[in-house]
This record gives structure tokens, C-alpha cells and sequence, in this order.
């Protein structure tokens, strides 16, 4: 869990990164949203804190 909030907090990820968010147990959903800029997609995480649902944005670089 602290480690999928670490990298929810710095928002710009790597791939990796987001695949690790991806593939944690507290991750409900992960969704592409829009792009953020010419540079970055949006993302969408959804994720359960002791049965507390919330939602954050994180960014992935474009290729």
C-alpha cells in the first residue's frame, strides 16, 4: 500500500511504474482519460484504503 501511494503522490511515472500501480492488490481500476499535454497521458486510479474508495491522477509519458 505505501508503495502504490509514493508513486500516486509524484503524479509523472514511468512505464513501470504504472504497471506496478497496475498490478497491486488495492488498485480497483486503472483507465487512460485524456491527454494532459503534448507530452503526457492522463490516467485515472482508483484505488480501496480500508474500504474507502478514492480516485487520483497520475501522468505517463507519451511515446
Amino acid at each position: 500500500m505505501e508503495r502504490v501511494l509514493e508513486l500516486i503522490e509524484r503524479k509523472f511515472l514511468k512505464d513501470s511504474e504504472l504497471l506496478e500501480i497496475e498490478d497491486s492488490e488495492f488498485v480497483i481500476s486503472l483507465k487512460y482519460k485524456q491527454p494532459y499535454n503534448a507530452h503526457y497521458n492522463e490516467y485515472v486510479v482508483t484505488i480501496n484504503i480500508n474500504k474507502i474508495i478514492k480516485e487520483y491522477s497520475v501522468y505517463l509519458k507519451h511515446r
